[in-house]
């Protein structure tokens, strides 16, 4: 049994979840910045209030597994991407805090709408960051890494933070048509036509300018010319599906679109990453752990994978449908 590959299946499984689940609502609150009613912000929030919080359960298990499975991995990308990650758990933290004081604190609200704008923008420019950095590839040297934490900040990383804004922005629209009322409906579909342009863009631009200045990245396209081909066709036809609202005749079309957009875009890295954990630079195996910590790993997550799909499923179960004009908790 290779041990490794599952971990790293694993792993790919929980940040899969987590960019699909938590994505839609950083989307949400980026598209806060931009509504400027009281009334219409609350109705966004409460379209995500049930389940946001649980959704970011599947970083956390993504994270132990990069540690407990490929802790070498672990020690090379930490320090590669100390920024954007720091700025990230603050930021996702800071959402917390706002969402929780939105509430009580109600003269304020306003504010705490904005806070929770601002973080979720930020969280998502910095996962962008972390995605085009492991793309421009990661300095070593032996198993340490040996470049600079600033190298993050460079012209690849910073198209693919843009891009991953719009397309959060893209989901957390899809999800506003698919539970919000008519006038967030109407907003969101504007939203939805904008960023789906913008991410498609930016999607064919990041491609090209990838293989351009990594070795790696072009070489996976030789190797994988027709499949990377096929998803870049899809992501174009589907975006631009997205953009023309032809999919805006069934409600849940849009954010289906969304998520399909997202899983053709984690399949492409995928196959360019694969089987590196250090893209470009170091195999699963180089850098995995003993089998003991391996099946310790996979252990667990069998046991605790269930339950999490479980109570997600409840959750998503419990409050199906169109948010209530008051809210959930009427």
């Amino acid at each position: 049994m290779d041990l490794p590959l599952l971990s790293a299946c694993f792993a790919a499984f929980a940040i899969t979840l987590y960019v699909l689940l938590d994505g839609f609502d950083l989307g949400v609150g980026v598209l806060l910045l931009f509504q400027k009613s009281d009334v219409a912000r609350n109705h966004m929030i409460d379209s995500i209030t049930p389940t946001w919080d649980g959704n970011e359960t599947w970083l956390v298990m993504a994270g132990i597994t990069l540690f407990t499975a490929f802790p070498i991995a672990y020690g090379i990308i930490m320090p590669a991407f100390y920024i954007p990650i720091i700025v990230m758990l603050l930021s996702l933290g800071l959402r917390g805090v706002s969402f929780e004081f939105r509430v009580q604190m109600k003269k304020l609200k306003h504010r705490w709408d904005f806070v929770f704008g601002v973080a979720s923008l930020i969280a998502s420019l910095m996962q962008g960051l972390i995605v085009g950095g492991l793309l421009q590839g990661v300095q070593i040297e032996g198993q340490r890494f040996s470049g600079h934490v600033t190298d993050v900040f460079h012209t690849l990383p910073l198209v693919t933070s843009v891009a991953l804004v719009f397309g959060y922005a893209v989901l957390g629209s899809g999800w506003l048509i698919f539970k919000a009322n008519i006038v967030i409906q109407k907003f969101a579909r504007g939203c939805i036509r904008v960023a789906s342009i913008r991410l498609t863009v930016l999607f064919c631009v990041g491609c090209a300018y990838a293989a351009s200045v990594q070795p790696g990245v072009h070489s996976a396209w030789i190797v994988h010319a027709i499949p990377l081909s096929a998803i870049l066709i899809l992501f174009i036809l589907v975006g631009g599906g997205v953009a023309t609202g032809t999919s805006f005749g069934v409600s849940v079309l849009p954010f289906t679109f969304g998520l399909l957009l997202f899983l053709l875009g984690i399949s492409g890295l995928s196959l360019i990453f694969f089987p590196n954990i250090i893209p470009f630079r170091m195999s699963l195996w180089d850098a995995a752990s003993s089998p003991a910590s391996q099946r310790f790993l996979l252990t667990g997550a069998s046991l605790v994978t269930p339950m999490v799909l479980a109570y997600s499923a409840f959750a998503y179960w419990v409050f199906r449908g169109r948010t209530p004009e008051k809210g959930w908790e009427q």
